[in-house]
């Protein structure tokens, strides 16, 4: 029979599996919109690439404050400041690297609006 404290280990390693499995799925969902995403505005691109990492960011900064401070070693307002920078850039480059698909949502929300509008015909 075996040691019943061995079995959890098991599920960990099917979870890593899975994890990179939607990680890979992810990529290529990426690459295909990235083909799509010619066609649309950089403008636009950029605009929803911003909104997602100030989203991230405001996640991060959220996080941040449920984390109780000791008060044995305070950085004051200098590691306030450097911890908002940090998440910020955290932010910014987990948005630039796929995110968590709040700018796909929001690129395809607003990229079939901006297609339905079209410029008056002058006649």
């Amino acid at each position: 029979m075996a040691d019943p404290l061995s079995l959890p280990t098991l599920p960990f390693n099917i979870a890593d599996i899975v994890y990179s499995k939607e990680r890979i799925q992810r990529s290529v969902e990426l690459n295909k919109h990235q083909k799509e995403d010619n066609q649309t505005d950089p403008a636009l691109r950029d605009a929803c690439l911003k909104m997602e990492s100030l989203f991230i960011h405001h996640l991060l900064k959220e996080m941040r404050a449920t984390i109780d401070k000791s008060g044995f070693i305070s950085g004051g307002r200098a590691e306030e400041i450097y911890t908002s920078m940090l998440d910020a850039e955290t932010a910014n480059r987990i948005s630039n690297r796929g995110g968590i698909g709040l700018a796909d949502m929001l690129l395809n929300q607003l990229g079939h609006r901006t297609s339905e509008i079209k410029a008056p015909e002058s006649d």
